[in-house]
């Protein structure tokens, strides 16, 4: 198991105990119709951290340490096309997923079933890694996470933006 306390010790780093799942800080500005992929700072700062921890690239796109393995999903080649799997939601102690931070939030909609019960979570994460939410509530339409996404829009952009403000506007990307 991670250690999600230690990973949040790093400022650009977000993880929690619930999802086998680690994100990074990129940017904090976006457009609505832009790639969701871990840019080559954000992986090369990944793989720095973890090889810290005792990993060790194994291929392009896992890491491990003998006992767990540490995943950089392919990224999705199409616009507006989320990169969610199944696999983000399933914690067996062994497979952890890098993932961007709007890849970590819809995965947060997933997981919990009631958007109020995801908010806490969803302002949690954009404390320390800002994400795409009109990105995010574009692609989940017609999806089973539409609702939460819509309901939680306008609250999520008013609190990312002063979020972004007070703590990230100087803040410089990967």
């Amino acid at each position: 198991m991670f250690d999600a306390d230690k990973i949040q010790q790093d400022k650009n780093l977000y993880a929690i105990e619930a999802l086998p799942l680690v994100t990074v800080y990129d940017d904090n500005l976006f457009v609505r119709n832009d790639y969701d992929v871990l840019s080559l700072g954000q992986r090369n700062y990944l793989i720095a951290f973890f090889q810290k921890l005792g990993f060790k690239q194994k291929t392009g796109r896992l890491l491990t340490d003998g006992e767990r393995q540490l995943h950089l999903p392919r990224p999705n080649s199409n616009l507006a096309v989320s990169g969610f799997s199944e696999d983000f939601l399933q914690y067996d102690r062994v497979n952890f997923y890098c993932v961007t931070p709007t890849q970590f939030a819809e995965a947060l909609f997933h997981f919990y079933s009631d958007s109020n019960e995801a908010l806490p979570h969803l302002k949690a994460l954009i404390e320390n890694c800002p994400y795409n939410i009109e990105w995010l509530r574009d692609t989940s339409y017609r999806s089973e996470i539409e609702d939460a996404t819509s309901e939680t829009f306008v609250d999520l952009m008013a609190y990312q933006k002063q979020i972004v403000a007070d703590k990230f506007k100087m803040k410089k990307t990967l």
